[in-house]
């Protein structure tokens, strides 16, 4: 996947949620991304908030969104609506990018010049403005009532710039005896037959319940995106 079909999947949900690191806390906040290229994906704040304080201390960031966030009932209704939609996480490593740098992009890309009128507007904002430019991302594409597809879960992890990732789900090893315990609880339809049965990392929500009915401990658990 193209650093453009990311930033419109991120772009197509508008606020997101940044998060940041400071003195071992994570501090969270609503905020967008302003546009990309072939380098990274773009977004600002001012240079005197904590915010970009922190940004320019850790070179690191991390976000994420819900195409629709009216989706959890807490009504005790069992039969509340859950309509297909996705979410889609980012952790990246981002650099400063001096005002001169946008201005000069800003003359071949359009998604730039909101940047440019917003430094005019605000002063604070021509110190604040940061690119993405090694990042990994998931997409969790979700239809749990399978309204378009015959199972739950289409979890995508791909990076740019260098960045690596491990795939998503909990790893079957040779112990595996195929008794067929956690092929048959998987309700995600995520468990393939063999020698040994193996996890299909892109449709697994890492619910747990295979782990919970082998019997031979078979099942090693996931690890960190």
């Amino acid at each position: 996947m193209e650093i453009s079909e990311i930033y419109e999947l991120f772009d197509k949900i508008g606020v997101l949620t940044f998060s940041t690191i400071h003195n071992n806390e994570v501090h969270s906040r609503v905020a967008h991304f302003n546009g990309c290229d072939q380098e990274g994906i773009y977004f600002r704040t001012m240079w005197n908030k904590p915010f970009a304080r922190q940004l320019m201390e850790t070179k690191k960031i991390t976000v994420c969104g819900v195409s629709n966030t009216k989706i959890l009932s807490h009504d005790g209704d069992l039969g509340a609506d859950f309509p297909p939609g996705y979410s889609i996480r980012l952790i990246g490593e981002l650099r400063y990018i001096p005002e001169e740098e946008v201005r000069e992009k800003a003359k071949t890309n359009k998604d730039l010049k909101l940047a440019v009128y917003d430094m005019d507007k605000y002063p604070a904002m021509k110190k604040g403005n940061f690119m993405i430019y090694s990042a990994k991302v998931e997409l969790f594409d979700y239809d749990f009532s399978c309204v378009n597809r015959d199972h739950k879960l289409l979890r995508t992890r791909m990076a740019f710039g260098g960045m690596t990732f491990n795939e998503a789900g909990p790893k079957i090893t040779g112990k595996c005896v195929e008794c067929g315990k956690c092929y048959k609880k998987c309700s995600f339809k995520a468990i393939e037959k063999g020698n040994p049965y193996r996890v299909r990392s892109n449709r697994c929500d890492d619910c747990g319940d295979c782990i919970s009915v082998c019997p031979v401990g078979a099942i090693e658990l996931s690890s960190p995106f």
